[in-house]
C-alpha cells in the first residue's frame, strides 16, 4: 500500500510538472494603472517564453518581450518585432520576472508609457 501511495505522488508531481511546463500564462509585477503583464513558458527548459503587456479592460496587446531560447525581441503593440539582444542570457539567473518587467518598462516607448 505505501509503495501504491509513493507512486500516485510521484505521478501526480509529474502531471503538475508537465501543467507548469506547458505554458500556463500568470501575471508578473506590473504597477502601471490599467495594464498587466502576463508571463508564459514555451519550452527549452524555460529558456522560451513570452511576456505581454495588456491593457486589462480592452486586453489587447501593447507590449511584447520574449526570448524563443536564443535571441531576446521585443515588439509594441501590432509594429514590427526586433531584436534587442543576441541572447537572453541576463534572464537565466534568479529574479528573471522581475528583470522581464524593468526590461519590457526600459524597452517601451515614452509615448507608450503615459497613462
Amino acid at each position: 500500500m505505501k509503495l501504491y501511495a509513493a507512486f500516485v505522488f510521484l505521478l501526480l508531481a509529474e502531471i503538475g510538472n508537465a501543467n507548469a511546463q506547458s505554458g500556463h500564462p500568470y501575471k508578473l509585477n506590473w504597477e502601471i494603472p490599467g495594464e498587466e503583464l502576463i508571463y508564459r513558458s514555451c519550452g527549452c527548459a524555460d529558456a522560451c517564453w513570452v511576456a505581454e503587456v495588456r491593457s486589462v479592460r480592452k486586453m489587447t496587446v501593447k507590449a511584447t518581450l520574449r526570448c524563443d531560447c536564443e535571441k531576446l525581441y521585443f515588439s509594441e503593440g501590432k509594429g514590427l518585432e526586433r531584436i534587442v539582444s543576441a541572447d537572453c542570457n541576463e534572464f537565466s539567473q534568479v529574479g528573471k520576472m522581475d528583470l522581464i518587467s524593468k526590461r519590457t518598462k526600459e524597452l517601451r516607448s515614452p509615448a507608450s508609457r503615459k497613462k
